[in-house]
Protein backbone atom coordinates (compact mmCIF):
# COMPACT_ATOMS: atom_id res chain seq x y z
CA UNK A 1 0.00 0.00 0.00
CA UNK A 2 2.98 2.09 0.98
CA UNK A 3 3.90 1.46 -2.76
CA UNK A 4 1.47 2.38 -4.47
CA UNK A 5 0.88 5.69 -2.11
CA UNK A 6 4.14 6.51 -3.09
CA UNK A 7 3.91 6.36 -6.49
CA UNK A 8 0.65 7.92 -7.03
CA UNK A 9 2.62 11.14 -5.14
CA UNK A 10 5.24 10.87 -7.38
CA UNK A 11 2.96 10.85 -10.50
CA UNK A 12 0.95 13.93 -9.19
CA UNK A 13 4.52 15.66 -8.76
CA UNK A 14 5.36 14.55 -12.12
CA UNK A 15 1.92 15.98 -13.67
CA UNK A 16 2.46 19.43 -11.90
CA UNK A 17 5.80 19.29 -12.70
CA UNK A 18 5.45 19.32 -16.15
CA UNK A 19 3.51 22.09 -17.32
CA UNK A 20 6.30 24.11 -15.55
CA UNK A 21 9.13 22.78 -17.61
CA UNK A 22 6.57 23.43 -20.87
CA UNK A 23 6.08 27.34 -19.84
CA UNK A 24 10.15 27.59 -19.47
CA UNK A 25 10.33 25.79 -22.41
CA UNK A 26 8.23 28.32 -24.64
CA UNK A 27 9.67 31.39 -22.84
CA UNK A 28 12.84 30.02 -23.49
CA UNK A 29 11.74 30.13 -27.25
CA UNK A 30 9.98 33.08 -27.40
CA UNK A 31 12.79 35.45 -26.23
CA UNK A 32 15.28 35.95 -28.56
CA UNK A 33 19.11 36.54 -27.65
CA UNK A 34 19.99 39.97 -27.17
CA UNK A 35 21.95 41.63 -29.94
CA UNK A 36 25.21 44.26 -29.36
CA UNK A 37 24.46 48.01 -30.26
CA UNK A 38 25.77 48.17 -33.73
CA UNK A 39 23.23 45.38 -34.56
CA UNK A 40 20.46 47.41 -32.96
CA UNK A 41 21.80 51.14 -34.93
CA UNK A 42 22.02 48.53 -38.41
CA UNK A 43 18.32 47.56 -37.65
CA UNK A 44 17.04 51.04 -36.98
CA UNK A 45 19.38 52.66 -40.05
CA UNK A 46 17.20 50.04 -42.77
CA UNK A 47 13.82 50.99 -40.86
CA UNK A 48 14.08 54.78 -41.43
CA UNK A 49 15.50 53.97 -44.89
CA UNK A 50 12.95 51.84 -46.19
CA UNK A 51 9.85 54.08 -45.11
CA UNK A 52 11.55 56.93 -47.65
CA UNK A 53 12.23 54.49 -50.16
CA UNK A 54 8.48 54.19 -50.07
CA UNK A 55 7.42 57.88 -49.94
CA UNK A 56 9.62 58.58 -52.61
CA UNK A 57 8.50 56.21 -54.70
CA UNK A 58 4.69 57.59 -53.68
CA UNK A 59 6.15 60.92 -55.35
CA UNK A 60 7.32 59.49 -58.56
CA UNK A 61 3.69 57.72 -58.99
CA UNK A 62 1.96 60.81 -58.46
CA UNK A 63 4.69 62.51 -60.55
CA UNK A 64 4.15 60.04 -63.30
CA UNK A 65 -0.06 60.60 -62.90
CA UNK A 66 -0.04 63.99 -63.01
CA UNK A 67 2.19 64.37 -66.01
CA UNK A 68 -0.19 61.38 -67.91
CA UNK A 69 -3.13 63.50 -67.06
CA UNK A 70 -1.47 66.67 -68.27
CA UNK A 71 -1.01 64.87 -71.71
CA UNK A 72 -4.27 64.02 -71.39
CA UNK A 73 -5.62 67.33 -71.17
CA UNK A 74 -3.09 68.54 -73.80
CA UNK A 75 -4.46 66.31 -75.80
CA UNK A 76 -8.11 66.95 -75.13
CA UNK A 77 -7.33 70.34 -76.01
CA UNK A 78 -5.89 69.58 -79.35
CA UNK A 79 -8.60 67.35 -80.17
CA UNK A 80 -10.78 70.42 -79.72
CA UNK A 81 -8.61 73.04 -81.43
CA UNK A 82 -8.75 70.84 -84.24
CA UNK A 83 -12.29 70.03 -83.96
CA UNK A 84 -13.25 73.37 -83.53
CA UNK A 85 -11.12 74.63 -86.73
CA UNK A 86 -12.19 71.90 -88.87
CA UNK A 87 -15.63 73.17 -88.16
CA UNK A 88 -15.01 76.65 -88.66
CA UNK A 89 -13.32 75.35 -92.03
CA UNK A 90 -16.74 73.67 -92.53
CA UNK A 91 -18.63 76.56 -92.00
CA UNK A 92 -16.74 78.64 -94.01
CA UNK A 93 -16.94 76.18 -96.70
CA UNK A 94 -20.28 76.37 -96.39
CA UNK A 95 -21.24 80.24 -96.96
CA UNK A 96 -19.05 79.66 -99.72
CA UNK A 97 -20.69 77.19 -101.48
CA UNK A 98 -23.61 79.26 -99.77
CA UNK A 99 -22.85 82.70 -102.06
CA UNK A 100 -21.80 80.12 -104.79
CA UNK A 101 -25.31 78.44 -104.98
CA UNK A 102 -27.81 81.48 -105.85
CA UNK A 103 -24.61 82.78 -108.63
CA UNK A 104 -26.01 79.19 -110.50
CA UNK A 105 -29.91 80.32 -109.35
CA UNK A 106 -29.50 83.55 -110.61
CA UNK A 107 -27.73 82.61 -113.91
CA UNK A 108 -30.09 80.04 -114.54
CA UNK A 109 -33.41 82.92 -113.53
CA UNK A 110 -31.53 85.33 -116.08
CA UNK A 111 -31.66 82.91 -118.59
CA UNK A 112 -34.94 82.10 -117.81
CA UNK A 113 -36.22 85.56 -117.82
CA UNK A 114 -34.27 86.75 -121.07
CA UNK A 115 -36.51 83.69 -122.64
CA UNK A 116 -39.62 84.92 -121.05
CA UNK A 117 -40.96 88.34 -122.03
CA UNK A 118 -40.79 91.14 -119.16
CA UNK A 119 -43.89 91.87 -116.51
CA UNK A 120 -43.92 95.61 -115.65
CA UNK A 121 -45.61 96.27 -112.12
CA UNK A 122 -46.22 99.34 -112.32
CA UNK A 123 -48.79 101.53 -109.88
CA UNK A 124 -52.28 102.41 -110.93
CA UNK A 125 -52.09 105.96 -112.45
CA UNK A 126 -55.19 108.33 -112.32
CA UNK A 127 -55.19 107.94 -116.25
CA UNK A 128 -55.60 104.36 -115.78
CA UNK A 129 -57.98 104.78 -113.30
CA UNK A 130 -60.19 107.73 -115.43
CA UNK A 131 -60.08 105.72 -118.45
CA UNK A 132 -61.93 102.32 -116.53
CA UNK A 133 -64.59 104.76 -115.60
CA UNK A 134 -67.80 103.85 -116.94
CA UNK A 135 -70.73 105.96 -117.45
CA UNK A 136 -73.90 104.92 -118.87
CA UNK A 137 -75.37 106.27 -121.81
CA UNK A 138 -78.93 108.01 -121.05
CA UNK A 139 -81.85 106.10 -122.46
CA UNK A 140 -83.48 109.93 -123.12
CA UNK A 141 -80.77 112.15 -125.45
CA UNK A 142 -81.23 115.46 -123.85
CA UNK A 143 -82.12 117.49 -127.11
CA UNK A 144 -80.22 121.62 -126.51
CA UNK A 145 -82.17 124.17 -128.67
CA UNK A 146 -80.24 125.57 -131.60
CA UNK A 147 -81.98 129.14 -131.65
CA UNK A 148 -79.92 131.99 -132.34
CA UNK A 149 -79.12 133.17 -128.49
CA UNK A 150 -81.12 136.27 -127.20
CA UNK A 151 -80.01 138.79 -125.00
CA UNK A 152 -80.33 138.08 -120.93
CA UNK A 153 -80.44 141.14 -118.66
CA UNK A 154 -82.29 139.64 -115.40
CA UNK A 155 -81.49 135.68 -114.18
CA UNK A 156 -83.78 134.09 -111.55
CA UNK A 157 -82.25 131.14 -110.03
CA UNK A 158 -84.13 128.43 -107.82
CA UNK A 159 -82.50 127.90 -104.99
CA UNK A 160 -81.46 129.54 -101.45
CA UNK A 161 -78.97 132.69 -101.92
CA UNK A 162 -75.46 131.63 -100.37
CA UNK A 163 -74.92 132.88 -96.83
CA UNK A 164 -71.77 133.36 -97.90
CA UNK A 165 -72.58 135.67 -100.22
CA UNK A 166 -69.69 134.35 -103.01
CA UNK A 167 -70.84 132.47 -105.93
CA UNK A 168 -69.88 131.82 -109.27
CA UNK A 169 -73.40 133.12 -110.52
CA UNK A 170 -72.91 136.51 -108.88
CA UNK A 171 -69.54 136.89 -110.34
CA UNK A 172 -70.58 136.19 -114.21
CA UNK A 173 -73.78 138.73 -112.94
CA UNK A 174 -71.37 141.49 -112.12
CA UNK A 175 -69.30 140.87 -114.97
CA UNK A 176 -72.14 141.41 -117.73
CA UNK A 177 -74.31 143.69 -115.37
CA UNK A 178 -77.60 141.24 -115.24
CA UNK A 179 -79.82 141.49 -112.61
CA UNK A 180 -79.97 138.42 -110.31
CA UNK A 181 -81.92 136.97 -107.97
CA UNK A 182 -82.48 133.71 -105.97
CA UNK A 183 -85.38 131.81 -104.99
CA UNK A 184 -85.86 128.71 -103.71
CA UNK A 185 -88.67 126.48 -105.23
CA UNK A 186 -88.77 123.82 -103.26
CA UNK A 187 -88.56 123.20 -99.11
CA UNK A 188 -86.78 120.76 -97.43
CA UNK A 189 -89.06 117.94 -95.33
CA UNK A 190 -87.51 116.05 -93.29
CA UNK A 191 -89.01 111.91 -92.97
CA UNK A 192 -89.71 111.11 -89.60
CA UNK A 193 -87.60 108.66 -87.44
CA UNK A 194 -90.28 106.10 -87.48
CA UNK A 195 -91.37 106.30 -90.70
CA UNK A 196 -87.62 105.99 -91.60
CA UNK A 197 -87.48 102.55 -89.91
CA UNK A 198 -89.95 101.03 -91.95
CA UNK A 199 -86.91 101.11 -94.83
CA UNK A 200 -84.65 98.84 -92.32
CA UNK A 201 -81.74 101.02 -93.47
CA UNK A 202 -79.14 101.05 -90.08
CA UNK A 203 -77.41 104.61 -90.40
CA UNK A 204 -74.16 103.22 -88.19
CA UNK A 205 -73.61 100.63 -89.99
CA UNK A 206 -72.10 101.96 -93.07
CA UNK A 207 -68.70 103.84 -92.62
CA UNK A 208 -68.92 105.44 -96.15
CA UNK A 209 -71.18 107.98 -97.53
CA UNK A 210 -71.70 109.54 -101.01
CA UNK A 211 -72.99 113.03 -100.39
CA UNK A 212 -74.35 115.12 -103.11
CA UNK A 213 -75.41 118.41 -101.19
CA UNK A 214 -75.69 119.93 -98.10
CA UNK A 215 -78.92 119.24 -97.97
CA UNK A 216 -78.03 115.74 -97.61
CA UNK A 217 -75.38 116.38 -95.00
CA UNK A 218 -78.48 118.35 -93.12
CA UNK A 219 -80.78 115.21 -93.12
CA UNK A 220 -77.93 113.02 -92.63
CA UNK A 221 -76.86 113.79 -88.82
CA UNK A 222 -80.39 114.81 -88.30
CA UNK A 223 -81.96 111.59 -88.89
CA UNK A 224 -78.81 110.02 -86.56
CA UNK A 225 -79.62 112.83 -83.87
CA UNK A 226 -83.13 111.45 -84.24
CA UNK A 227 -82.37 108.22 -83.62
CA UNK A 228 -79.60 108.91 -81.12
CA UNK A 229 -76.94 106.51 -83.34
CA UNK A 230 -73.23 107.74 -82.73
CA UNK A 231 -71.25 106.62 -86.27
CA UNK A 232 -67.66 106.27 -85.95
CA UNK A 233 -64.60 108.63 -85.71
CA UNK A 234 -63.14 106.37 -88.83
CA UNK A 235 -66.03 107.08 -91.52
CA UNK A 236 -65.28 108.26 -95.18
CA UNK A 237 -66.67 110.49 -96.61
CA UNK A 238 -67.00 111.45 -100.86
CA UNK A 239 -68.56 114.36 -101.81
CA UNK A 240 -68.99 115.91 -105.01
CA UNK A 241 -67.28 119.37 -104.67
CA UNK A 242 -65.17 120.79 -102.18
CA UNK A 243 -67.99 123.10 -100.77
CA UNK A 244 -69.73 120.38 -99.74
CA UNK A 245 -67.02 118.86 -98.16
CA UNK A 246 -65.99 121.91 -96.48
CA UNK A 247 -69.58 121.74 -94.81
CA UNK A 248 -69.35 118.69 -93.00
CA UNK A 249 -67.23 121.21 -90.74
CA UNK A 250 -70.25 121.70 -88.82
CA UNK A 251 -70.55 118.42 -88.13
CA UNK A 252 -67.89 116.48 -87.64
CA UNK A 253 -64.02 117.34 -87.12
CA UNK A 254 -62.71 117.53 -90.80
CA UNK A 255 -59.54 114.83 -91.92
CA UNK A 256 -58.46 114.89 -95.49
CA UNK A 257 -57.78 111.04 -95.19
CA UNK A 258 -61.29 110.80 -94.12
CA UNK A 259 -62.90 113.46 -96.45
CA UNK A 260 -62.86 112.82 -100.22
CA UNK A 261 -64.27 115.38 -102.76
CA UNK A 262 -64.23 115.38 -106.43
CA UNK A 263 -64.99 118.89 -108.81
CA UNK A 264 -68.37 118.97 -109.19
CA UNK A 265 -68.73 116.34 -112.34
CA UNK A 266 -70.02 113.10 -112.02
CA UNK A 267 -67.02 110.83 -113.77
CA UNK A 268 -63.96 112.85 -110.85
CA UNK A 269 -66.35 111.87 -107.75
CA UNK A 270 -66.36 107.84 -109.28
CA UNK A 271 -62.89 108.36 -109.92
CA UNK A 272 -62.31 108.98 -106.08
CA UNK A 273 -64.38 106.19 -105.23
CA UNK A 274 -62.20 103.85 -106.87
CA UNK A 275 -58.99 105.40 -105.95
CA UNK A 276 -59.95 104.64 -102.10
CA UNK A 277 -61.94 100.97 -102.87
CA UNK A 278 -59.09 99.26 -102.42
CA UNK A 279 -58.81 100.42 -98.75
CA UNK A 280 -62.39 100.51 -98.24
CA UNK A 281 -62.45 96.63 -99.26
CA UNK A 282 -66.17 95.19 -100.87
CA UNK A 283 -67.91 98.21 -98.02
CA UNK A 284 -71.47 99.14 -99.41
CA UNK A 285 -71.37 103.12 -99.79
CA UNK A 286 -75.05 105.28 -98.32
CA UNK A 287 -76.49 107.69 -99.99
CA UNK A 288 -78.57 110.15 -98.55
CA UNK A 289 -81.06 111.16 -100.54
CA UNK A 290 -84.96 112.87 -101.52
CA UNK A 291 -87.39 110.65 -103.09
CA UNK A 292 -86.53 112.69 -106.31
CA UNK A 293 -83.41 110.29 -107.28
CA UNK A 294 -80.81 111.16 -109.21
CA UNK A 295 -80.77 107.81 -111.23
CA UNK A 296 -77.13 108.60 -112.93
CA UNK A 297 -75.63 108.40 -110.11
CA UNK A 298 -77.01 105.36 -108.90
CA UNK A 299 -76.46 103.84 -112.80
CA UNK A 300 -72.74 105.22 -112.80
CA UNK A 301 -72.56 103.24 -109.22
CA UNK A 302 -73.52 99.72 -111.22
CA UNK A 303 -71.61 100.03 -114.23
CA UNK A 304 -68.31 100.77 -112.18
CA UNK A 305 -69.60 97.27 -109.35
CA UNK A 306 -69.91 99.41 -106.16
CA UNK A 307 -72.22 98.52 -104.19
CA UNK A 308 -74.48 101.34 -102.84
CA UNK A 309 -77.46 101.44 -100.80
CA UNK A 310 -80.01 104.71 -100.77
CA UNK A 311 -81.40 106.02 -97.70
CA UNK A 312 -84.44 108.20 -98.14
CA UNK A 313 -84.36 110.76 -95.39
CA UNK A 314 -85.96 114.32 -96.83
CA UNK A 315 -88.63 114.89 -99.27
CA UNK A 316 -88.96 117.82 -101.10
CA UNK A 317 -92.17 120.47 -101.06
CA UNK A 318 -93.45 123.19 -103.48
CA UNK A 319 -92.31 126.89 -101.81
CA UNK A 320 -95.10 129.38 -102.16
CA UNK A 321 -94.25 131.57 -105.33
CA UNK A 322 -97.48 133.32 -105.86
CA UNK A 323 -95.79 136.36 -105.73
CA UNK A 324 -94.05 135.65 -109.17
CA UNK A 325 -97.55 135.78 -110.40
CA UNK A 326 -96.63 139.02 -112.76
CA UNK A 327 -92.91 138.85 -113.09
CA UNK A 328 -90.63 137.90 -115.55
CA UNK A 329 -86.89 136.53 -115.84
CA UNK A 330 -85.44 136.30 -119.16
CA UNK A 331 -83.38 133.05 -118.20
CA UNK A 332 -84.76 130.27 -115.09
CA UNK A 333 -81.65 128.31 -113.48
CA UNK A 334 -83.11 125.02 -112.77
CA UNK A 335 -81.26 122.09 -110.56
CA UNK A 336 -83.57 119.09 -109.68
CA UNK A 337 -86.70 118.16 -111.28
CA UNK A 338 -88.60 119.22 -108.27
CA UNK A 339 -88.03 122.89 -108.89
CA UNK A 340 -89.57 121.82 -112.36
CA UNK A 341 -92.57 120.56 -110.46
CA UNK A 342 -93.11 123.00 -108.42
CA UNK A 343 -93.19 125.71 -111.41
CA UNK A 344 -96.11 124.04 -112.34
CA UNK A 345 -97.88 123.56 -109.02
CA UNK A 346 -97.79 127.36 -108.65
CA UNK A 347 -98.31 128.24 -112.22
CA UNK A 348 -100.26 125.12 -113.93
CA UNK A 349 -100.69 127.62 -117.23
CA UNK A 350 -97.26 128.67 -117.39
CA UNK A 351 -96.27 129.57 -121.09
CA UNK A 352 -92.45 129.79 -121.80
CA UNK A 353 -92.13 131.96 -124.88
CA UNK A 354 -88.78 133.67 -124.57
CA UNK A 355 -88.11 132.63 -121.01
CA UNK A 356 -84.88 130.88 -121.72
CA UNK A 357 -84.04 127.67 -119.26
CA UNK A 358 -80.75 126.97 -118.17
CA UNK A 359 -80.29 122.89 -117.00
CA UNK A 360 -77.87 121.04 -115.12
CA UNK A 361 -78.12 117.17 -114.82
CA UNK A 362 -80.28 114.47 -116.91
CA UNK A 363 -82.95 113.99 -114.83
CA UNK A 364 -83.52 117.85 -114.47
CA UNK A 365 -83.62 117.81 -118.22
CA UNK A 366 -85.89 114.74 -118.67
CA UNK A 367 -88.39 116.62 -116.73
CA UNK A 368 -88.13 119.28 -118.69
CA UNK A 369 -88.84 117.52 -122.10
CA UNK A 370 -91.53 115.65 -119.87
CA UNK A 371 -93.35 118.66 -119.42
CA UNK A 372 -92.38 120.11 -123.52
CA UNK A 373 -90.31 122.93 -122.66
CA UNK A 374 -87.84 124.15 -124.54
CA UNK A 375 -83.88 123.40 -123.07
CA UNK A 376 -81.79 126.77 -123.92
CA UNK A 377 -78.22 125.86 -122.12
CA UNK A 378 -77.58 122.89 -120.54
CA UNK A 379 -74.86 121.17 -119.00
CA UNK A 380 -72.87 119.10 -118.10
CA UNK A 381 -71.27 117.90 -121.43
CA UNK A 382 -68.12 117.33 -122.82
CA UNK A 383 -67.69 121.09 -123.86
CA UNK A 384 -70.08 122.20 -121.13
CA UNK A 385 -68.69 120.59 -117.85
CA UNK A 386 -70.23 123.50 -115.42
CA UNK A 387 -73.64 125.32 -115.76
CA UNK A 388 -71.67 128.39 -115.25
CA UNK A 389 -69.47 128.41 -118.04
CA UNK A 390 -71.86 127.35 -120.63
CA UNK A 391 -74.41 130.71 -119.62
CA UNK A 392 -71.53 132.62 -119.70
CA UNK A 393 -71.09 131.18 -123.61
CA UNK A 394 -74.33 131.91 -124.24
CA UNK A 395 -74.21 135.36 -122.79
CA UNK A 396 -71.40 136.46 -124.22
CA UNK A 397 -72.83 135.49 -127.89
CA UNK A 398 -76.59 137.35 -126.95
CA UNK A 399 -74.92 140.17 -125.22
CA UNK A 400 -73.05 141.37 -128.46
CA UNK A 401 -74.32 144.52 -129.82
Amino acid sequence: MAKKVTEKKISSTKKVATPKKAAVSTLKKTVKPTKSKDEIKAVEKKTAKTPVKKTASISKEKKTVASTEAKKKNTVKQTIKSSASKSSEKAKSIKVSAKIEPKSTKITKNKIEAEKPKRKYVKKSDKEITNKIIVPDNKVVIKVSSDKPYSVKSILISLPKPESGKSPYIDLANQFKIKLDWRPFTQVEGIKALDFRTQKIYLDQFQNVILTSKTSIEQYFRMLEDMRLKISPENKYFCLNEAIALYLQKYINYRKRKVFFGDGKLNKLIEVILKNKDKAGDATYLIPSSETKDSLLTDTLKSNKIEYKEAILYKTIASDLSDLKNVKYDMLIFFNPSAIDSLYSNFSDFVQDKTRLAIFGNSTGETVMAHKLRIDVFAPTPENPSLVDAIKKYITVGNKK
